[in-house]
């Protein structure tokens, strides 16, 4: 099986494993299902400094013949999928058939400080203090920007500064494969060729799978401009909508993200800032670095970013959303 019918093969089962009760038994070598076992070890634990990182280890490594009686327990949390580099190094290499030694997943896993978990959506603080070694596989194939070989995760290379052997710069792994800036680039551009743009609320609500709702508060000189969805081979999709709003005083930004809630919607943020569970409207929510806020409420996800606006105005720009 190819790199990348595997990798899709394994967020399936991985999704069908963690988020729906009854899914069944996981099929496949042992290897493949010792990797689904770590993605729902993974998403069931709650990692905190105090964490026993050799037994969540161990407990990954136990095969599935072997796991305590009582079969695997159905949870809502999705497979994480942390957007730190070494942590994305790990799981392309997994599901790309590579080694991986446990030494580096432990070492990943001891960089969380704490988890926030909302369902849908997952939050981590990571240490900026641990740095991790890179996996042995991976030594010899990523460069610094004097074309050394990167042999450790300094803070310059968590941030994206990483290249190809021909000095070509890295910002993500897909399939565990790099994936350069150019061929970002390209994909951004199919991307933006991909946008349809609204600019009333009532239409984008004709087309969302979900009701959009703007804040009814937007701080002075802010002001909604239109929404945004997207468009594939199956047409417009209605799962996700952006919102965007334009600001007249410098410095300040205002963007977000509503989006129907599901497994497919779900998704995992890092950050070697801080985070912190709030509530918006009773309702629990995290902000990161006290500039972004994320919560889900009546099966919509929403996720507002912010430039130059202070904690107090971006939780009532939040509270405004009824």
């Amino acid at each position: 099986m190819k790199n990348k019918d595997t990798a899709q093969r394994f967020a399936r089962d991985m999704d069908n494993g963690v988020h729906n009760a009854g899914s069944g038994e996981w099929k496949g070598s042992g290897e493949y299902r010792e990797l689904l076992e770590l993605g729902q070890v993974l998403a069931e634990h709650d990692f905190s400094r105090n964490t026993d990182q050799q037994a969540v280890w161990s407990k990954v490594r136990s095969r599935a013949g072997k796991v305590q009686a009582g079969s695997r327990r159905n949870s809502s949390r999705s497979f994480k999928r942390p957007v730190m580099i070494a942590a994305s190094l790990l799981v392309a290499f997994a599901v790309s058939g590579a080694v991986v030694k446990p030494s580096f997943a432990q070492e990943v896993l001891s960089r969380v400080l704490q988890t926030i978990n909302l369902g849908h959506i997952i939050a981590n603080e990571m240490d900026p203090d641990q740095i991790p070694e890179i996996p042995e596989e991976m030594k010899g194939k990523i460069y610094d920007k004097d074309g050394h070989p990167v042999v450790s995760f300094a803070q310059e290379i968590e941030r994206g500064q990483i290249f190809t052997a021909d000095g070509e710069p890295i910002v993500d792994f897909v399939d565990g494969k790099p994936v350069t800036q150019q061929e970002q680039d390209v994909l951004d551009k199919e991307k933006a060729a991909g946008i349809f743009s609204v600019k009333t609320l009532a239409e984008l609500n004709k087309y969302a799978a979900f009701e959009v709702k703007l804040p009814e508060y937007l701080p002075e000189g802010i002001a909604f401009d239109h929404g945004e969805l997207y468009t594939g081979k199956d047409g417009i999709s209605s799962k996700y909508v952006d919102l965007i709003f334009t600001s007249e005083k410098k410095g300040i930004k205002f963007w977000m993200q509503q989006s129907y809630a599901d497994h497919e919607t779900a998704y995992e943020m890092s950050t070697d800032g801080k985070i912190e569970q709030v509530k918006v409207n009773g309702i629990d929510a995290v902000l990161m670095n006290s500039k972004s806020l994320d919560w889900e409420a009546d099966g919509v996800l929403y996720s507002l970013s912010t430039q130059g606006l202070d904690r107090e105005e971006i939780m009532r720009i939040a509270e405004s959303i009824r």
